[in-house]
């Protein structure tokens, strides 16, 4: 078994290897600038979990002016 300063030492390295072959592939790439955002306006989800609970939401509130408008009425 390997003690802690064997496996420092070699987390060490593992990591300069890393930070090396980044540096690298970053010199041989040259970065391409990020294309821009078109200025529209928010696009809802659209996975199924978020237009369900945005359904609940609006049934919360439509309830909850339903049943304020019935008590103010009575």
């Amino acid at each position: 078994m390997s003690s802690p300063t064997n496996l420092t030492d070699s987390l060490t390295r593992l990591r300069e290897r890393k930070h090396r072959a980044s540096k690298q592939s970053s010199a041989k790439a040259p970065k391409k600038p990020k294309p821009l955002l078109k200025a529209r306006g928010r696009s809802f989800a659209k996975d199924y979990f978020v237009i369900f609970a945005y359904a609940l939401l609006a049934i919360a509130i439509l309830t909850q002016l339903v049943l304020i408008v019935s008590l103010d009425i009575i």
